[in-house]
């Protein structure tokens, strides 16, 4: 009788529609109710209070400054594995989103060229590099960053020729023995052949004009020595 006098149409608008991303409600069992009700007169009164949010603010940059037992430990444990494998080139990226296949096969490629790709956060850089001439640079440790160790300048060749190649990791700042380095200085030197060539091609250039200025001298004296040989020998044929 009730289906004939209200349409089929009503019967389904009547029905509530809620979708599953919300949870229902469930509210704490009755018993739970009556022991908290019980045990009220015992338990001293919380105090709610309202904290400024320029308070609350200084709060959590005071709480970010500190460092936990395990940070710390960490941090020395990054600064001794860098002391240990002596590397002389810190190149600080800014990386995206990418996917762990393709992270982990660019990272064994990178490997083979001497290049070591670490990601650590920017609380930890900070400690590692605490109270050395890149503190002024921490602002450089921040975000989605990582970072790539060389042990000598051939690294930059390769961060360079590497890095143009993916478009999920960016250079920002080039370290190279505690020196800042320019993007278009490091640009400048990866397209040299060999910087090892270039290195002794400088060391050359560099001692010929000592070489050349002892042969210069030695010239010189064997000369004099000649001419006052000469010289004398003319004396006692006189």
């Amino acid at each position: 009788m009730l289906r004939r006098l209200l349409p089929q149409d009503n019967l389904r608008t009547a029905v509530r529609q809620v979708s599953s991303k919300y949870q229902k409600p469930k509210p704490r069992s009755y018993k739970r109710r009556w022991f908290e009700a019980a045990v009220q007169p015992v338990f001293p009164q919380e105090l709610k209070s309202c904290t400024p949010p320029a308070l609350l603010h200084q709060r959590n940059v005071e709480n970010s400054r500190q460092y936990m037992d395990f940070e710390v430990a960490l941090a020395q444990h990054v600064k001794n594995w860098m002391q240990r494998e002596q590397f002389r080139v810190l190149v600080v990226c800014q990386q995206l989103p990418v996917p762990g296949r393709t992270l982990w096969f660019a990272k064994n490629q990178w490997r083979l060229k001497g290049i070591e790709h670490k990601v650590y956060g920017s609380k930890i850089m900070r400690k590692v590099f605490e109270g050395t001439p890149l503190d002024s640079l921490d602002i450089a440790f921040a975000g989605s960053t990582s970072y790539l160790f060389g042990k000598d300048f051939s690294t930059l060749k390769h961060v360079v020729a590497e890095t143009e190649k993916l478009n999920w990791i960016v250079p920002l700042l080039y370290f190279a023995d505690g020196k800042i380095l320019s993007a278009a200085d490091v640009k400048e030197l990866a397209q040299l052949a060999d910087l090892e060539h270039v290195r002794a091609q400088t060391v050359s250039i560099l001692t010929q004009p000592a070489s050349s200025l002892t042969n210069t001298f030695d010239r010189v004296a064997r000369q004099t020595t000649f001419t006052l040989d000469s010289y004398e020998h003319a004396l006692k044929t006189e």
